[in-house]
């Protein structure tokens, strides 16, 4: 894919596996929601989590999105680069946070989960953080099948 194509292709997309590296050196994968704003991604979670830990002691990242079943069907994109936590900004907080609900709103169905879950989990608090690519990898193997679908 080229580099538009590669962003179309993450903005319109709904979980990265995201890769940080623990303390130990050793990479921790988990699923995120996300959003693109400028060609930055942005996600939150809470602050105690293993995530964010790793982030704030070591802020390279790699995420990947990516779909397809079969070899001739795979395609995704790898994203590496700085994670941050850049909560303190209220206005950008704001903004994340509203594009997150757009997003993810027929996808976000707390209201299924249990009450005491709503109420310890659905309430605590959040913060935002931004990756800032340096580099991107993608690959469309439809290409080489020849059954890449016109979009």
């Amino acid at each position: 894919m080229g580099h538009d194509e590669s962003w179309n292709f993450v903005k319109n997309h709904y979980k990265m596996m995201l890769s940080t590296v623990d303390r130990r050196g050793f990479p921790q994968v988990t699923p995120i929601w996300y959003v693109v704003e400028g060609r930055r991604i942005f996600f939150r979670a809470q602050p105690y989590k293993k995530k964010i830990r790793n982030i704030l002691s070591k802020p390279e990242v790699c995420g990947v999105v990516e779909d397809g079943e079969r070899y001739t069907e795979l395609r995704g994109v790898m994203i590496q680069g700085f994670a941050k936590i850049v909560d303190m900004d209220k206005p950008l907080r704001r903004h994340v946070f509203a594009m997150l609900a757009e997003k993810y709103a027929k996808f976000r169905d707390t209201e299924k989960m249990p009450r005491s879950w709503q109420s310890t989990f659905g309430k605590e608090h959040r913060v935002v953080v931004e990756i800032r690519p340096i580099r991107i990898v993608s690959w469309d193997n439809r290409k080489w099948s020849g059954r890449e679908e016109n979009s």
